[in-house]
């Protein structure tokens, strides 16, 4: 990736920390982002950003470093008002984004119950249920709501998690023309074992694609993994039952419990990890024998103690994941304002990113001295670069090996 950011160190590689939508055309630092959820690197090095807020997914040129929107009607984008910043007064409490309404009643972030009980929140705008369109057309006039996940195959094929329309969607890399290839835009649970298009989906927020072709959605507010051949066009669930609860371990993966499964990623033998976020738990599924097990947490949040309990094998609310090239697993420890890095032979953990503070600082120097914002998004290049979605301060912060 074209960047001046020194090896080691950490720096933005686009985004201004105000949330908007311009820029398209220059390069990625002069560009404004809105809310970014997830970051996505391809074969080439380019990086994508699913830029959630502003409804689009853009591309950033991993040789001219300039940015694009390359999924969505970007006019149609509204960041007319900004979002306001979460407030971090002197506390000895973080404030609690995903907190109940009783709870944070002054929050700076309007908070939306899903039909699964999970607290969503929102900066600027609220949800619509009007903002679907576009299939059999261009990508870049089709209408996206909310977009939150991006997987990319061998091929250049590319797959969105429309979460609020509640539909996987397929961009092809030859014609550019996006069609819906799950889902029914109706927020409910159904279709297993037919085909996907005529199935429903709740807000699928991540996505991956093994090398067989098989795209795994992590169908957050049905609590459940969704798996789609796309030779059949068949999709089957791989794991979680629909209740939001912990029951336990070492079982069949369709008869565990799920609650709000947020991030998945696949190691170098085939297993799926999956960020189990409100069971505080890593999960990995054997997608062969099909079992399941719990690999980093014990379903206490974990509290970030600088110096002091920076090792500790526990997560909180996990959401995105992704495996580096040495086989590390990365995470968003959001809650924590950190990227935590997991070694699963040693079985350790270490900070990557983030002091744990909820500001934007520390730019050209250290990551680990540098403070996220409620990051949501990892992703590793084959080099081992780094990107990050910095998803409250509306940027993407880099580290370059």
């Amino acid at each position: 990736m074209r960047t001046s950011i020194l090896s080691g160190r950490i720096g933005t590689i686009a985004g201004t920390g105000e949330p908007g939508l311009f820029g398209d055309g220059n390069v990625s630092t002069a560009a404004s982002v809105n809310e970014p959820k997830q970051v996505v690197f391809d074969s080439s090095g380019n990086l994508y950003v699913v830029d959630s807020e502003n409804h689009a997914i853009r591309k950033i040129d991993h040789d001219s470093g300039v940015i694009r929107t390359i999924v969505g009607r970007v006019h149609e984008a509204v960041p007319a008002t900004p979002a306001p910043s979460p407030k971090h007064e002197a506390s000895n409490e973080p404030e609690d984004l995903l907190a109940d309404f009783a709870d944070n009643p002054a929050g700076a972030y309007e908070h939306t119950p899903d039909l699964s009980g999970t607290v969503r929140y929102w900066g600027g705008t609220a949800p619509t249920e009007s903002r679907f369109g576009g299939d059999g057309g261009p990508a870049t006039q089709a209408m996206l709501n909310f977009p939150s996940g991006l997987a990319i195959d061998d091929a250049g094929v590319m797959y969105v998690a429309d979460t609020l329309n509640h539909r996987v969607r397929r961009i092809d890399p030859s014609t550019q023309i996006i069609q819906t290839i799950a889902g029914t835009g109706k927020a409910k649970w159904a279709g297993d074992h037919g085909d996907a298009r005529s199935a429903m989906l709740n807000e699928p927020v991540a996505l991956v694609i093994d090398r067989k072709g098989r795209l795994y959605i992590a169908d957050q507010s049905n609590n459940r993994i969704r798996m789609i051949d796309t030779t059949t066009g068949v999709i089957t669930t791989v794991a979680g039952t629909g209740e939001a609860i912990y029951n336990g371990d070492d079982m069949p993966a369709v008869e565990a419990s799920l609650a709000g499964p947020s991030g998945l990623a696949l190691d170098e033998e085939g297993y799926l990890f999956v960020a189990d976020t409100f069971n505080n738990r890593i999960r990995k599924v054997d997608l062969t024998s099909g079992t399941i097990e719990t690999v980093l947490g014990h379903g206490q949040a974990y509290s970030y103690e600088p110096t002091s309990n920076e090792g500790e094998l526990s997560v909180a609310r996990p959401y995105g994941i992704a495996f580096d090239q040495r086989g590390y697993l990365l995470i968003t420890d959001s809650d924590n304002h950190l990227i935590r890095k997991w070694d699963p032979k040693a079985n350790t953990m270490t900070v990557l990113a983030g002091n744990g503070m909820g500001q934007f600082s520390g730019d050209g120097g250290s990551p680990g001295q540098s403070s996220l914002n409620f990051p949501f998004g990892v992703a590793s290049d084959p080099q081992g670069n780094i990107a990050i979605a910095d998803t409250f301060n509306h940027r993407i912060r880099y580290i370059p090996t």
